[in-house]
């Protein structure tokens, strides 16, 4: 999902656990030179309701579609990323993935990503070592 450097953002972002681990897609910022992960999910469209987005996201980056989804907070994100200014509105919701066999492999392919981006289950315990995106996500796990 590119950055908008010139306006606000409304995000729709995932928070999927399963056994004490978390799925999200590795990051690095050239200029801080610092590794994250970033939880699955992206913009509202104009008119759209930030669960439709969620449910849209999640299709069109794993192809899956959502069992259930809970609202977990929202958190107001201003950041610079490779040194360049961000600001985001995030909903987190807790999400559940109707098949099980998203959660049987440790990588699966963002269908909608030019770079061949990969999401994977991380260590909920690695965390204090890991930076994770949006903050808020921390809290929850």
């Amino acid at each position: 999902m590119p950055i908008d450097h010139k306006n606000i953002r409304v995000l729709a972002i995932a928070l999927i656990k399963n056994k004490g681990k978390f799925l999200a897609c590795a990051g690095f910022d050239k200029l801080k030179k610092q590794s994250h992960y970033r939880l699955l999910g992206g913009g509202v469209d104009f008119a759209e309701s930030t669960i439709k987005a969620l449910h849209r996201e999640i299709k069109e980056e794993l192809g899956a579609r959502i069992s259930s989804a809970k609202l977990l907070g929202i958190e107001e994100n201003i950041f610079n990323f490779n040194g360049k200014p961000g600001h985001e509105i995030v909903y987190l919701y807790a999400v559940r993935l109707q098949a099980k066999k998203y959660y049987l492999q440790q990588t699966l392919p963002i269908l909608d990503s030019k770079s061949a981006a990969l999401a994977e289950w991380v260590v909920v315990k690695d965390l204090k070592k890991l930076k994770i995106y949006p903050p808020i996500a921390k809290k929850y796990l």
